[in-house]
Order: structure tokens, then C-alpha cells, then sequence
């Protein structure tokens, strides 16, 4: 197993993003798609998350290990597919550095029942094909700056007419 190593650009979209969607199989072969917020560069060639409430993930991982973590800049439009396998990791080295990391940089502390350690094997870039219209980057990050003001807007105007979610966790659902 030869490891992808991770460039600049790849740290610095999964470090503004932390957002990853992240990809497993179920024992019925069907995907299972769960989104991590606590998605983080370990080190040069390994990603990392929170497993928070995701006993699906855990379970899917626990019989298959390949795993894939989408990344992508909703304003650049633009990130990477991270796939590799992957290793839970509950009460060792690895879960105590990374959930001390996460809690120190969110100021915040919540259960983790395991951290999630992905050896990226392959990345591949993820890029609009709004690319194809527009100049450059910087063209693409104005034209959605503008539009997430009028999609933020729009959300704001739903949730005076529903009301804000509720609160607490959602389950993960397969």
C-alpha cells in the first residue's frame, strides 16, 4: 500500500472546510453516506474525524475498511476525494491527540466514542464544471459569496416562518 501525500492545497481545503461527507459500505453492499464535521489532516498522509454519533460508519468499517471522504469549498466549489482504509481508534494516543485538537480548536468539548484515521491511498480533485464559464477562482468565490448571501437569506426567512431546529442529535440512518 503506497500513501498519497497530502500537498498543500488538499490541507488547506480540508482546514477551511471541516466538513467532510464521508463514505462507507454496508453489509448489504449499499453505500452509506454520513456527513463529519470534525474532519482533520493528521499528518501528511492520514485524515482523521470524530466518530460522535455514527455507529453506522463504525459497524460498516468494522467488516470493510475502505472508506472515502469528500471534501469540497461550497464557495470555491471546488476540494478533493480522499479513499484509502480506514481504523476507528477509541482510548489510545491517536483518539487522546486528536480529540484534545478538536476540542481545543472548537472551545468546545462533546462524547466521541472513536476517532476515525483514514490512510489515503488516492486523492482526486473535485472541481465544478462552473470552471468551464467563469475566469478564475476568484471569479467563481465572488459569484457564490453573492449567492450564499441570497441562499443564507432565504434559510433565515424559513426558519422565522418554521422556527430553528430543535436541538440534539439526529440518528444516523441506513
Amino acid at each position: 500500500m503506497s500513501l498519497v501525500l497530502l500537498n498543500e492545497d488538499m490541507k488547506a481545503v480540508v482546514a477551511a472546510c471541516r466538513l467532510g461527507f464521508v463514505a462507507t459500505v454496508t453489509p448489504e453492499g449499499r453505500p452509506n453516506l454520513s456527513p463529519k464535521g470534525t474532519v482533520r489532516v493528521f499528518d501528511d498522509h492520514h485524515l482523521v474525524f470524530c466518530d460522535i454519533a455514527s455507529p453506522g460508519t463504525r459497524a460498516n468499517l468494522e467488516r470493510n475498511p475502505w472508506m472515502e471522504i469528500n471534501v469540497v469549498d461550497p464557495v470555491s466549489r471546488r476540494g478533493y476525494r480522499f479513499l484509502g482504509r480506514a481504523m476507528p481508534h477509541a482510548g489510545d494516543a491517536i483518539y487522546e491527540a486528536v480529540t484534545a485538537r478538536v476540542f481545543r480548536e472548537e472551545g468546545a468539548t462533546y462524547g466521541v466514542e472513536a476517532v476515525v484515521l483514514l490512510a489515503v491511498e488516492r486523492a482526486l480533485p473535485i472541481v465544478s464544471p462552473g470552471y468551464d464559464h467563469l475566469a478564475d477562482e476568484n471569479a467563481m468565490r465572488t459569484m457564490w459569496k453573492r449567492r450564499r448571501e441570497l441562499l443564507e437569506s432565504e434559510f433565515e426567512a424559513h426558519l422565522a416562518r418554521r422556527g430553528p431546529w430543535p436541538g440534539g442529535a439526529m440518528e444516523e440512518s441506513e
